[in-house]
């Protein structure tokens, strides 16, 4: 059976009757199946590969966490806070972010596959050296994070604000930037190879690249 999906991209598969549970602290290797977590506070918690599978999280505080090695499979979070959290090679298949908060994350060499952040605050966050495979961000604060060497093909920017976004040595083949504010993204020419913007961020475009456009005028006769 194939997952119902959005924009081309699979939703999480949440069961119908998830399992109402309460977590207060979290183990190496602990795993979570088919459930409910709700209002948790998780701050400052430290574990390595633990395992969120076919689960919903809401209003749950993963604040400073530390959680390498972090999987999550068919996930949904709703205004969860996972601000200066650091989920180092974490792994997220179909899971999708709403009105989370997320200032300063650190999802270094994340691998992200069918996953959106819908109304989030990614302000500072670190993608460096994460794959994104099926992946949109909508309506989202993404002023200065950092996409370095980042594998960011066929991502959606919709409505996004990236204002000094760090793109610089990233793949962004199809990248998808209309509607976006990309005023003073650090990127290169050849990053830009085969992305996609529209016509009023040419000017922006042509800005980043460090290129001076002036109006064409007559040569003076009195020169």
């Amino acid at each position: 059976m194939k997952s119902p999906t959005k924009h081309g991209i699979q939703v999480p598969r949440l069961a119908k009757n998830l399992t109402v549970e309460t977590v207060t602290l979290l183990d190496d290797h602990a795993e979570y199946f088919s459930a409910a977590l709700s209002g948790g506070d998780l701050v400052k918690q430290t574990a390595a590969s633990v395992i969120f599978e076919q689960v919903w999280l809401r209003r749950m505080n993963f604040t400073q966490s530390r959680l390498p090695k972090l999987r999550l499979l068919d996930v949904q979070l709703e205004t969860c806070d996972l601000t200066s959290a650091m989920w180092e090679q974490a792994r997220l298949q179909r899971v999708a972010f709403n009105g989370c908060r997320l200032l300063g994350v650190q999802l270094l060499e994340a691998r992200c596959e069918d996953v959106v952040f819908h109304d989030c605050t990614l302000e500072g966050t670190i993608f460096a050296s994460a794959t994104f495979k099926a992946a949109r961000f909508e309506n989202c604060n993404l002023r200065e994070a950092v996409f370095t060497e980042a594998d960011l093909t066929n991502v959606v920017f919709q409505r996004c604000d990236l204002t000094h976004v760090d793109l610089r040595s990233s793949k962004l083949g199809g990248a998808d930037f209309r509607g976006s504010i990309i005023n003073g993204m650090q990127v290169g020419a050849p990053e830009l190879k085969g992305a996609i913007i529209d016509p009023s961020q040419a000017v922006q475009v042509v800005s980043v690249l460090g290129l001076i456009v002036k109006d064409t005028s007559p040569p003076d006769p009195l020169a």
